[in-house]
């Protein structure tokens, strides 16, 4: 292999609904990747695409549009830069054609080496490389791995390359088990104040539009029959130390002035001791803080909602998923006693924490009476908010993998929208729940529509307190609130 000194870390532009509301985050993954190439002595620049380009709009079809810089400027910047390699990530399995056309792109820019990274590469890697443009795939995680790849190793774990015609995988066999050891987010390389200017950050809804991303930890232990993320971050819950997550926010209050943190990780409650003790050393920093992915039932109860409350915690989500126990056990595979949801959202707001409430309806083997008994669920309890979401088969699921067996996504589907049915379950299986997908989207959309409404009329000062910053910034964005808002 040649020597490689300078490395371009490229996110894509981003594809969604054209109902959704266009969130922007500093991309972690690839600042991570970026921070252990530095740390190894390689020139190293980021482009955000979906960032620098984020009023770049364009209707896709489909329902869907797509925004990012153009072809032309992302081709301008590559030669401006000229770099020996190009990383690409595609996180999401819906972003890998705008993944894939980065990569030609950097081929036309000149003789450049591209890697590609990220959940969708990982499960298919093979795909990938059919792509005359990509070089090598990294599997899982990529801050060591892409830094050995770049010394000229091929004998690693988790990479895959074209090999005397044929594509070679060297499976990933390995974690990083010690994620102290990783450097902090290389977010120099951004613009942080795009990020603060945009301000719709991954909760849209904030306190302080100075606000970060951060994830204190990967993988989780839960066996969720929807979660995709599991395949890429495995189930072992490995932890970052209470006081280098409290460093690395620190670092960020001085250097950046921020007034918020959203945490990301997939459940950061999962060890109940180790979330409390990071509360606690939280509420000295002074801080706004949220969870807005669905955090498990089980691990809450009186004292953690107490600390989160104290500790600067405004708002949490809760992933109650379904109100019926059976779907709860037997289909969807987690453990959520109903029973208790109603006085844990009693006492968060009894410790000024909002509550917003995640469910799912459409999943293989779910009756009518059961989506109806999820679509009640939440009319008796008095969260500030709550989301609908249809089943959505996602790459690296088991329910991906079920619903492609049984040929209900013919051909892949891998759009992102949560709000449509994705699935073609026939009539006569015993796996159809009796609703057509047209009624099933209306009613989505109606009962979110209904409970948020009657929310914001329960308290409407509270509701209008809690989308205050969001408004002020994008007025134009008022209606599409009610229906996600997440």
């Amino acid at each position: 292999m040649k020597k490689y000194k300078k490395v371009m870390l490229i996110e894509p532009g981003m594809v969604m609904p054209n109902d959704s509301i266009r969130r922007i985050g500093e991309p972690l993954g690839l600042l991570y990747v970026a921070a252990s190439l530095e740390a190894s002595g390689y020139i190293v620049k980021m482009l955000d695409s979906s960032a620098e380009g984020y009023n770049n709009i364009v209707d896709i079809g489909g329902g869907y549009i797509r925004y990012g810089l153009d072809d032309q400027e992302v081709l301008k910047r590559i030669k401006d830069f000229m770099p020996d390699v190009v990383g690409v990530s595609s996180l999401f399995s819906a972003r890998i054609q705008e993944t894939l056309k980065v990569c030609r792109l950097a081929k036309q820019a000149g003789d450049i080496t591209v890697v590609v990274g990220g959940l969708h590469p990982s499960l298919y890697p093979s795909d990938i490389l059919n792509d005359p443009n990509v070089d090598y795939v990294i599997m899982r995680e990529g801050e060591y791995r892409l830094v050995k790849l770049l010394e000229g190793r091929l004998d690693i774990d988790g990479i895959a390359y074209r090999k005397d015609g044929h594509i070679a995988i060297n499976p990933p066999t390995s974690r990083i088990e010690d994620l102290d050891n990783l450097p902090f987010p290389a977010r120099h390389l951004v613009d942080m104040e795009r990020y603060f200017d945009i301000a719709v950050p991954y909760a849209p809804f904030f306190r302080n539009n100075r606000v970060v991303q951060i994830l204190t930890s990967r993988g989780c232990p839960g066996m969720c029959n929807f979660c995709s993320t599991v395949n890429y971050w495995g189930r072992k819950y490995r932890k970052r130390s209470v006081d280098n997550i409290i460093r690395e926010i620190q670092l960020l209050k001085d250097k950046y002035n921020i007034g918020e943190v959203q945490f990301v990780d997939d459940n950061i409650t999962a060890d109940p001791r180790r979330a409390k003790e990071l509360f606690r050393k939280i509420k000295d920093l002074n801080l706004h803080w949220c969870f807005p992915s669905g955090l498990k039932v089980s691990t809450l109860d009186e004292e953690m909602l107490r600390i989160m409350g104290e500790s600067g915690g405004y708002q949490i989500s809760m992933a109650i998923e379904s109100g019926s126990p059976r779907v709860l056990k037997e289909i969807i595979h987690k453990d959520v006693d109903l029973k208790k949801v109603a006085n844990l959202v009693d006492k968060a707001h009894e410790n000024g924490i909002s509550v917003h409430l995640l469910f799912m309806v459409g999943l293989p083997g779910e009756t009518k009476e059961e989506i109806y008994q999820t679509l009640d669920f939440p009319c008796k309890i008095k969260a500030d908010s709550i989301s609908f979401f249809i089943a959505t088969p996602l790459p690296g699921s088991e329910l991906f993998d079920y619903s492609m067996q049984k040929g209900y996504l013919e051909g892949g589907d891998f759009g992102m929208d949560l709000k449509k049915v994705k699935m073609h379950i026939p009539a006569d299986s015993p796996d159809n729940y009796g609703i057509e997908r047209n009624v099933l989207e209306a009613l989505v959309d109606q009962r979110t529509k209904e409970f948020n409404e009657a929310a914001r009329k329960r308290n409407n000062e509270k509701w209008e307190s809690k989308f205050k910053g969001f408004l002020a910034k994008h007025p134009e964005l008022s209606q599409t609130i009610m229906g996600r808002v997440t």
